[in-house]
């Protein structure tokens, strides 16, 4: 049996990226310890001004790197 590839992906004022490729249950663990610090910094920074929120969610592999990955060249000499 195979597992399905996930990424864990960080969404920071609009832009995405990719932190790391792994099994859904690896990255869902990882997911909320992120979740869990990102609200910590908000809470001791709330009083310092506005903290840039970052989101955190997973997408199949396949799915993003479909919809991510670039055009490779073709040489149509």
């Amino acid at each position: 049996m195979t597992m399905k590839c996930y990424y864990l992906i960080a969404n920071k004022s609009g832009f995405e990226e990719p932190l790391r490729a792994g099994t859904e249950a690896e990255l869902t663990s990882e997911k909320k310890a992120l979740e869990r610090k990102q609200r910590t910094m908000h809470e001791a920074g709330a009083a310092k001004g506005p903290w840039e929120r970052v989101s955190f969610y997973l997408v199949p592999k396949e799915e993003w790197d479909r919809q991510n990955c670039p055009l490779m060249p073709v040489d149509l000499s």
